[in-house]
Order: C-alpha cells, then structure tokens, then sequence
C-alpha cells in the first residue's frame, strides 16, 4: 500500500530576498500589462525567428546599461587614489545608471514574457494544424480502391 505524501519546499533564502523577488515578479507583471495597454504595443511573435530577435534586441539594451555601470564604477575607482576627487558624484552616476539598468532589465523581462506565450500559442497552434509527411504523402498518392477477390479456394485450404 502506498502512502501519498506532500510535497514540501524549504526556501532559505532571507527574507528581505524574498520580498524583492516577489516585489520584481510584480513590477514585471505590471510592466508587461502596461505594453500590452499601451497604443505601441508590438506585434505579436508569430515564430521562434521574430521571439530570437526580441531578445536579441533585449539584450543589446541589457549590455549597453551594463556598459554604462561599468563606466561608472571605474570613475568611482579613479576617486580612490585622490581623495580630492569627489566621490559623491561617482556614486551618484552608479545610482542613476543602475536605477537605468533596473528599468531595462524589468521591461526586458516582461517583453520575454510576452514574447514566451505569443511563441508558445503560435508553435502549438502550428502543431496542431500540421499535416504529418505520411498524411502528406498518403494524401499525395493516387491509390485506387482494390476489387474484393473471388478466391474461395485458398480461403477454404
């Protein structure tokens, strides 16, 4: 006799990870519904070609804000030997473009997510509507309808 048991899941994670993980799902979910309410909405992806260019653009915007992070932590670096130099501005320029990059990554995320289910009903619709290549071919063949046989003879042996 077997026993049903319930599936547990043990999250270790703190809770101030948690509360930004779930504050992140909703802020995504929020931006993708603002795409889509909005008179600029893109067009939905109709094949795995068009959700590659989605995400390539995606990324392209993800690096270039990351560029930007980068830049701005080196002149935050470049304030450490000269304690002239004002690092206020430095990090201030860090804050912004993160802040920059946040927004990016959000409205990549939720473009994804858009661009996920477009594909998903695009490629089950396809399936479904496909014709496998034996009904193709079979469907292709000039098959004629045999006449029954006569053949009692071999039929009673």
């Amino acid at each position: 006799m077997r026993e049903e048991y319930e599936q547990l899941e043990l999250d270790t994670r703190r809770q101030l990870d948690k509360a930004i993980a779930q504050l992140t799902e909703d802020t995504v979910k929020t931006a993708g519904e603002m795409i889509t309410a909005c008179g600029e909405a893109p067009t939905a992806v109709r094949n795995r070609h068009e959700a590659f260019g989605v995400a390539a653009e995606r990324l392209a915007k993800i690096k270039k804000a990351v560029k930007a992070i980068d830049g701005d932590t080196s002149i935050l670096l470049g304030t450490l030997p000269d304690a002239n130099y004002p690092a206020i501005e430095a990090v201030s320029s860090i804050c912004n473009s993160t802040l920059e990059a946040a927004a990016t990554m959000i409205e990549a995320a939720a473009e994804m997510r858009r661009t996920l289910r477009d594909l998903y009903e695009a490629e089950n619709t396809a399936r479904s509507e496909e014709v496998t290549p034996m009904e193709e071919w079979a469907s292709a063949a000039q098959f004629q309808d045999a006449d029954p046989t006569d053949n009692t003879e071999t039929e009673d042996e």
